[in-house]
């Protein structure tokens, strides 16, 4: 297989685990129902900052928003945006041999193998069915990362010409023991990620990230992530491009101490690179106690914090959405 073609295949990778996301569905956007995993915390006046910084990180910094709206995904080769990256991996010609079924064990650019095992309809473009299977081992393609664990693509969907504006395009990756080591840190998937970029009505681009369940493991830390749907909405017609998130979700983190479910009661609204200006996202905890994260403007978040389990706020605190961000770094 091409180096290209690989790197492609790679980036959508690294884009659905630093997305932080997975899926059942490669299109629309229902909401799939969390699975408990532990119990609810209880939100008090000392864990309220720790508990909305560590959701804000999977909704704005780690995962959503600092990857979807901006140019620096991990995607270089395919250019700026998740949609480009995407609909590039349908591009790219296969060799002329990769017709049904392919096996073979590829060494790696710098180290490592990997075990690839491909099934393609057709040489020219990829098409819905297309099936790539990897098996990393220590492989270092020179690109900064070093790979280890299994991977499954499937193309599930595709319209269009990819080469073009409009076009739908779905992919589910299984994640098995998968493992990226980057500056010295390790980061873990394990779970079932589907991605779908439908641009059919340009200037409109509509990115889904779904799962059931995905477990991730970044610097030693094991978060598990369910009932997760993420409805990413970019209008290119705007200079800068307008973004709209909705998401649902119930995430289990020992920086947590257990779980919260988190869903956005007012869409989320960015322009450009920058944080929501407005929105809101709900995170309920155990006995109804909870905090609604408000955007004031892409500058300062508001917390309002329900420590009673009344529906009212008992305390609120504005802070900037980088100290938000900071207070789940700190935790």
């Amino acid at each position: 297989m091409s180096n290209e073609f690989r790197h492609l295949l790679l980036a959508v990778i690294t884009f659905s685990i630093v997305a932080g996301c997975g899926g059942s569905s490669s299109g629309g956007g229902d909401l799939i129902p969390p699975v408990p995993t532990s119990e609810l915390v209880t939100i008090t006046s000392d864990n309220a900052t720790t508990v909305a910084g560590v959701v804000a990180q999977q909704v704005l910094d780690d995962n959503l928003f600092g990857t979807l709206t901006t140019t620096g995904l991990p995607i270089a080769s395919a250019g700026p945006g998740a949609a480009i990256a995407l609909s590039s991996l349908s591009a790219v010609p296969l060799p002329a041999n990769m017709l049904a079924a392919q096996s073979t064990l590829e060494n790696c650019a710098v180290d490592g193998t990997v075990d690839v095992t491909i099934e393609v309809s057709s040489s020219l473009t990829i098409s819905p069915g297309d099936r790539f299977a990897f098996q990393f081992n220590a492989c270092d393609d020179g690109t900064g990362s070093v790979l280890n664990g299994g991977l499954v693509l499937t193309v599930t969907d595709f319209e269009g010409d990819p080469t073009g504006e409009q076009f739908l395009l779905g992919v589910s990756m299984e994640l098995s023991a998968f493992q990226v080591t980057q500056d010295g840190i390790v980061t873990g998937a394990s779970g079932t990620i589907s991605v779908a970029v439908d641009s059919t009505m340009p200037p409109i681009t509509t990115i889904t990230v779904s799962s059931a369940s995905l477990t991730t493991t970044h610097d030693g830390v094991t978060e598990t992530v369910t009932g997760m749907t993420i409805t990413v909405t970019e209008n290119g017609g705007t200079v800068p491009a307008s973004v709209t998130v909705e998401t649902s979700f119930r995430i289990s983190s020992p920086r947590l101490g257990g779980d919260v479910i988190v869903s956005t009661s007012i869409s989320l609204q960015s322009s450009g690179e920058g944080y929501p200006f407005t929105g809101q996202l709900e995170i309920t905890a155990a006995g109804d106690t909870g905090i609604v994260i408000i955007a004031l403007d892409t500058d300062t978040a508001r917390l309002e914090i329900d420590i009673d389990g009344d529906g009212s706020p008992d305390e609120v605190i504005d802070l900037s959405w980088v100290e938000l961000l900071a207070a789940g770094d700190a935790a």
